[in-house]
């Protein structure tokens, strides 16, 4: 767990920078060029207080400073120490390339007097007027052809530049495996809000060589870079074909690795190139990028593309490669999808995706549970007697991450690189299986034997609570984890989980997801439910983690969910008036409800609430509720058991329910009371199965149906004709449920 929090003395900048460097020096002496060397040889000449004040400066945002903003009481005045850092190379004067962060950085008295110089260096009026927002006095400034850099020099205060900023990113690059701008995560750490070093004290370097190192560093920019061209293509759209173009030489600079983690990042940076000229409408360019991608997605997109374009002979030749060698099961099942609907003599018109959904079986559950399919399913089969888990990804990343524990974490040889990693390094890059073949196979054969759930059990017991990114702890994943050990099928010596395990540390990007929402247990049988609601599809990953398990010799289907439409079910259709749109901030000042079942309305609820608030002017004339009205009603606190007891075991129900679910909701939190319900929105549903109506506004609706409506704006009468249109809602879905549509969540 994270210890206490704790004040930090004024050196722990100075402490954590000098932490890195010396792990850096350490770990990565193979992997430096001589300008980092020379940035270690250089930043250890300093003296003391130079270097707390570099260091103060590299935590800080921008590369630009003025000396009145770096006093600190145990650094001293600044202008000697300024000296220093500018002779030894690590700050400069500003040259033009600083200038655009000296005006991000500018206040708006010190602009003002370079507007003032720059109307003396001139002769001539900028225009300018003091009571100007600093923005318009920027774009003043901006228009001026001026020698900025000597006016900047004329001002009282000193203005300097950091440099070597390159370097100093490598070397955090080195230490964290990813660009960092900081040493934040130091910082976390000594005031107990991060844990560090819960796994192993002794790291190896993550690279072995300089030209490994520096074309990760040069990819990992590379993915800084893209998200910059994405947005910059977002705002000029025009110029795609431009902007795009020159990154295919960058992509063809970029060697090929022996390094599967390597590789890996570059195949994925040359797939979202492809997709950004894709989206472009860049076709030929995106193809370009695309080749340069390794195996699934890029390779879905490549067939696409080439089928779009009319090159039916190339695309069919790479469906087939792609048929007789995929990367992966999703590949395959791609390829031998397309194939079979587009070059197949008889080819199927529907996906293979599409047709093992439509042939799914289907369970009807209440439709008390819309919007919640798994907790539906999970009801319907612990009904029947079945112990019911919600398992999905999480079971098998569990299974996954305790039964390889040592390997991931402890051993010597694990790829975690420094304290504050929690996930090794080796798993998405393809790497943990080669590294510790010989250890997994023999832990996969102990699956098998009769002592392995307690082995199991124990690495639970002694792990619990460890921060990973691997999985979450829960308090019920010994009761998953265990019966999975127990009842899985064993043949041939062989445990029906260890090819699920074998093919997660194979190749753990692609086998980490997409496994079924449902584990059920019952007479030591194991079942695996894909849950599918009424208009969710089946997406490729989970069909293969379907099959994955099918071949290993577990029960794993998809199971589609409709709706039954229960004609007794008992509604409650409420309303609220509020003292604004807000549920967060904003509180009720009426509740309006009544209970209905089959049409017919059995009880009703309504009352004044004191929201404990003001309520504006505009709203006391939309509704009629004024301060005075409320001033001796109850407050929601008051009336929060009554109401739950009303609302128990219904469907809730409003006219745009979003809004007032939001504010029950909000309420029943207040008083740190649980609140959950199935909803139905009438707004809705009369889009549905009345469309083609101008407004669907309440005021509206009852006019065009002849709903009386008295006193709108008020709760109860709102709620009132609100029964109305749920009687119509329910006539049309009854009709869709009995021709075995089934319904939409709503």
């Amino acid at each position: 767990m994270a210890g206490p929090r704790q004040d930090l003395d004024t050196g722990y900048y100075l402490q954590h920078f000098n932490e890195l460097l010396q792990f850096v020096g350490t770990h990565y002496a193979q992997s430096l060029t001589t300008d980092e060397q020379q940035f270690l040889h250089d930043f250890a000449a300093l003296t003391e207080p130079a270097q707390q004040l570099l260091v103060r400066m590299l935590n800080r945002k921008g590369t630009v400073f003025a000396d009145t903003e770096l006093h600190y009481e145990e650094i001293g005045p600044p202008g000697p120490v300024l000296d220093e850092l500018s002779a030894a190379g690590f700050i400069s004067a500003l040259s033009g390339n600083e200038l655009a962060d000296f005006w991000l950085r500018l206040t708006k008295d010190t602009l003002w007097q370079l507007l003032q110089l720059a109307e003396t260096q001139t002769g001539a009026a900028s225009g300018a007027k003091k009571s100007q927002a600093k923005p318009e006095l920027l774009r003043v400034a901006l228009k001026l052809e001026v020698d900025w850099l000597s006016l900047i020099n004329q001002l009282p205060q000193r203005y300097v530049a950091l440099q070597r900023q390159h370097t100093l990113n490598y070397l955090y690059f080195l230490y964290f495996g990813r660009i960092e701008p900081n040493l934040s995560l130091f910082t976390l750490r000594d005031l107990g809000i991060r844990q560090s070093g819960q796994f192993k004290q002794q790291f190896k370097p993550r690279f072995t060589g300089l030209a490994q190192a520096r074309l990760a560093y040069a990819l990992a920019c590379a993915k800084q870079q893209l998200a910059e061209l994405a947005k910059q293509l977002k705002n000029q759209p025009e110029d795609a074909a431009m902007l795009l173009q020159p990154w295919l030489e960058h992509v063809q600079q970029w060697p090929q690795s022996d390094d599967n983690a390597l590789a890996l990042k570059r195949s994925e940076r040359c797939y979202n190139l492809g997709k950004l000229a894709e989206q472009y409408l860049l076709d030929e360019l995106a193809i370009a990028f695309y080749q340069h991608s390794n195996g699934f997605p890029a390779s879905e997109r490549l067939v696409r593309l080439y089928f779009s374009s009319g090159q039916l002979d190339k695309c069919q030749q790479y469906l087939q490669q792609l048929l007789d060698d995929p990367s992966c099961d999703e590949e395959w099942l791609f390829a031998d999808d397309f194939y079979q609907r587009k070059f197949a003599e008889n080819g199927q018109r529907r996906s293979a995706l599409t047709e093992l959904l439509r042939t799914a079986p289907q369970v009807g559950i209440d439709e008390l549970y819309l919007g919640k399919a798994e907790q539906g399913l999970m009801a319907h089969y612990a009904a029947k007697g079945y112990s019911v888990f919600h398992g999905e990804n999480n079971l098998w990343l569990a299974l996954f991450g305790l039964w390889f524990w040592h390997e991931l974490f402890e051993h010597e040889h694990s790829a975690l690189h420094n304290p504050f990693e929690r996930r090794p390094r080796n798993l998405s890059a393809g790497g943990f299986y080669q590294q510790f073949a010989t250890e997994i196979e023999q832990k996969l054969a102990q699956l098998a034997e009769p002592g392995a759930a307690t082995a199991l059990l124990s690495a639970l017991t002694a792990h619990y609570g460890k921060a990973n990114s691997l999985f979450y702890w829960h308090s019920d994943l010994a009761e998953q984890l265990l019966p999975l050990l127990q009842y899985a099928s064993v043949a041939n010596g062989q445990s029906a989980l260890a090819p699920i395990l074998r093919a997660m540390a194979q190749d753990f990007p692609r086998h980490s997801s997409g496994y079924p929402d449902l584990l059920l247990i019952k007479d030591e049988t194991l079942e695996f439910i894909e849950v599918k609601a009424p208009g969710d599809k089946i997406q490729r990953h989970q069909l293969a983690r379907l099959q994955a398990l099918k071949q290993a010799g577990f029960n794993a289907r998809i199971e589609k969910l409709q709706w039954i439409v229960d004609p007794n079910r008992v509604y409650v259709v409420l309303d609220v008036e509020t003292t604004g749109g807000k549920a967060g901030t904003d509180r009720i000042t009426e509740i309006g409800a009544l209970k209905v079942q089959a049409g017919e309305v059995l009880d009703t609820f309504s009352t004044l609430i004191n929201p404990q608030r003001h309520i504006p002017s505009f709203i006391s004339r939309l509704t009629g509720i004024s301060n005075s009205m409320v001033a001796d009603a109850p407050t929601f606190a008051d009336i929060a058991d009554k109401l739950a007891e009303f609302l128990q075991g219904a469907v809730f129900v409003a006219h745009n329910a979003k809004f007032d679910y939001g504010f029950i909701r909000s309420e029943f939190a207040r008083c740190e009371l649980p609140f959950d319900m199935p909803q139905l929105c009438t707004v809705v549903n009369m889009r549905r199965y009345y469309p083609g109506l101008k407004s669907y506004s309440l005021g509206n609706l009852c006019q065009q149906f002849d709903i009386p409506l008295t006193n709108h704006h008020r709760a109860l009468a709102d709620a009132t004709a609100t029964v109305e249109l749920l009687k119509m809602i329910n006539a049309k879905r009854l009709i869709y449920s009995d021709t075995g549509e089934g319904l939409h969540q709503q």
